[in-house]
């Protein structure tokens, strides 16, 4: 493997040597930022070694890295990681003991065939041995079995191995690219999914669902229904996973009571960006929440700090939600709000889009849940926004849900009225009421529970279930007939 080293403040000699007795060859060193962009720029190699350094240890070498689809590596000392450092959630994590040697177990643990392997033990003299078979080293590796590095896991993670027995074997390039060369690892056979050793196959639905939640800005209700939606349907018996996708600030983990300062999805983008995302990798960033049992799903949480939106780009989001279709079989997206797309008409076409993720969710997805508040400023920003989300994908995967109906607001019959309104403006008539329930929704914030987990009976659960009941055919659930309450008193 070709490494460089970018190790101000450690002992780069040191590092060097310990680089090279592990079969593996320097490609350069640099001291500072400037330095380290201007050697990338000459020469990207297969990974770089970055010192928990201010002076090298930046989001803009790690993003530069990634572009270049080059491995970045933090190398640690004993002393606690910065919180630069740690801003930086690098999966890849070395550390220099006190004896001063590098430990390069989690670089070499993917599964890299080094460029020369250490040399092995003489064997045997044989009789009739030709004399090539007295060589110590073995030839250099075929670049069709080369083997493809998965990212070890986080030391402190949630979630450090898949959640299935099996050792995780490491998957080929030459099965991954047979038949597709884009950003994911394709499958050998068209429509056939990639499981990873150790990952159990998805379960419930035969062809994978993808559910975006959006709605305009507001806040009507985008992530109490997102996470009650995937409640729901893990309930009913399948397989969900939850995605955050908001760009703008997701607010999945602190609902759930996942105060994570390692967003999953993030991670898993960057993955996908350096083609190493697998169901290992998902199992590993994701983390499972619920009851146990039935209702638990998986969430991939989203960035809490709004500035990192660059790093869920189209690409890698696309990337990720094709990867999760053969993880789970349900996929519930909580998008952002805004759908603009005005930045492309700029100068430079290559400048990440903010909106991107967001109409990367909803392209992707089989149905689109548009969640609209229900009161008049509610219903306002949702007709005016309706048609730009027209404009971005088709109306017949738009299903729409208006949430908070209250009389309180709208008078008598606010049902009829926002019905009414629907039909007339943006010709909707077969659009899911959510009646308003405050209780309901504070409990599931107090227990930082799914609301169909903190009030089952509540009419905000009856009103997500109705919804899931939209999006999902009964006859494909597990959930039991309901017996009305009428039949139950009159025999």
């Amino acid at each position: 493997m070709l490494i460089a080293l970018a190790v101000p403040g450690l002992d780069a000699e040191a590092i060097e040597w310990a680089v090279l007795r592990a079969g593996h060859r320097v490609a350069w060193r640099a001291a500072d930022s400037d330095e380290v962009l201007t050697q990338l720029a000459r020469l990207a190699p297969d990974a770089v070694l970055i010192a928990d350094h201010p002076a090298v240890a930046t989001a803009t070498i790690v993003g530069s890295c990634d572009l270049l689809g080059v491995r970045s590596c933090l190398v640690v000392d004993d002393r606690p990681i910065s919180v630069g450092a740690a801003r930086l959630e690098l999966a890849d994590v070395l550390r220099v003991g006190s004896d001063g040697q590098l430990d390069l177990a989690p670089l070499d643990a993917g599964g890299v065939v080094p460029v020369a392997a250490p040399p092995m033990p003489a064997a045997p003299p044989m009789p009739a041995a030709p004399p090539a078979s007295t060589t110590s080293a073995p030839p250099p590796p075929s670049p069709a079995t080369t083997h493809l590095p998965p990212v070890p896991p986080m030391p402190g993670s949630a979630r450090t191995a898949p959640t299935s027995a099996g050792p995780t074997l490491p998957v080929t390039i030459a099965a991954a690219t047979s038949t597709h060369t884009g950003a994911l690892l394709a499958a050998p056979e068209p429509g056939e999914p990639i499981v990873a050793a150790g990952a159990a196959p998805a379960a419930g639905l035969a062809n994978p669902l993808v559910v975006t939640v959006w709605g305009p800005t507001g806040a009507p209700g985008r992530t109490t229904i997102a996470i009650g939606l995937a409640a729901e349907l893990a309930a009913r018996g399948h397989a969900v996973c939850l995605l955050d996708a908001d760009t703008y600030g997701g607010t999945v983990a602190p609902a759930l009571g996942l105060l994570d300062e390692a967003p999953g999805f993030a991670a898993a983008c960057r993955l996908a960006g350096a083609e190493s995302l697998n169901h290992a990798e998902l199992d590993r960033v994701g983390q499972a929440v619920g009851r146990g049992g039935h209702g638990t799903f998986d969430v991939l949480t989203g960035i809490g700090r709004p500035h990192r939106w660059p790093e869920l780009s189209a690409g890698r989001v696309t990337a990720v939600i094709e990867q999760c279709r053969t993880w789970r079989s349900i996929i519930v997206i909580d998008a952002g709000f805004s759908l603009e797309s005005d930045e492309e008409v700029s100068s430079d076409l290559a400048a990440p889009r903010r909106n991107a993720a967001t109409i990367a969710s909803l392209r992707a997805a089989d149905h689109v849940v548009a969640v609209g508040a229900g009161d008049p400023l509610g219903l306002a920003r949702f007709l005016r926004t309706h048609a730009d989300l027209l404009e971005t994908i088709e109306s017949a995967r738009v299903q729409v849900a208006i949430n908070r109906v209250r009389a309180s607001v709208l008078g008598i019959d606010p049902h009829g009225q926002v019905r009414q309104t629907l039909d007339r403006f943006v010709g909707v008539r077969d659009a899911v009421l959510i009646d308003d329930d405050v209780d309901a929704a504070d409990a599931a914030l107090l227990t930082a529970r799914a609301v169909t987990h903190a009030a089952p009976r509540s009419a905000l659960s009856r009103g997500i279930a109705e919804l899931a009941d939209r999006l999902v055919a009964p006859a494909a659930t597990a959930r039991p007939a309901r017996t009305p309450t009428w039949w139950r008193r009159t025999g």
